[in-house]
């Protein structure tokens, strides 16, 4: 069993430069299998990735902790686990053809709105404290 994290970019838009993406070697859309890594296992040597110490670790409830049984990794399923403090996970990089892989074509917000750029998420989150310039642009502010 595993879950995928698959995105796709609306800002900029295709036919715009994407200085900060390009920068980052961030793909216009990607997909990733995620795991979730047990806060309650440690590395069995010392070459292994131990994570955050003990006093950062994630601290779930039994309901999940519970899924992991003595297994190091599970999927992220349910998303829950992402909404605890101290998380740790792993991205494993998958297909770059998230349509033949997942038999998903990808939209975004953008793309179902014919470019309304008030209908984003990020936008709409993010607009009211700070500028959106990065956003919709692309560009390093």
């Amino acid at each position: 069993m595993h879950t995928h994290l698959v995105y796709k970019l609306e800002y900029p838009p295709e036919d715009e430069k994407n200085e900060a993406q390009e920068s980052l070697n961030i793909e216009r859309e990607g997909s990733f299998l995620i795991q979730i890594k047990n806060p309650e296992q440690h590395g069995s040597t010392s070459s292994q990735f131990r994570g955050l110490d003990s006093k950062r670790k994630a601290k779930f409830p039994a309901h999940l902790q519970g899924l992991f049984g003595h297994l190091n990794y599970h999927s992220a399923d349910p998303p829950d686990f992402l909404n605890y403090e101290g998380c740790e996970f792993l991205l494993i990089s998958a297909s770059d053809d998230i349509e033949e892989e997942l038999g998903l074509e990808l939209k975004t917000e953008v793309d179902l709105h014919q470019h309304d750029t008030s209908c984003s998420d990020l936008v709409r989150t993010f607009g009211e404290t700070a500028s959106t310039r990065a956003f919709l642009k692309g560009t390093w502010v």
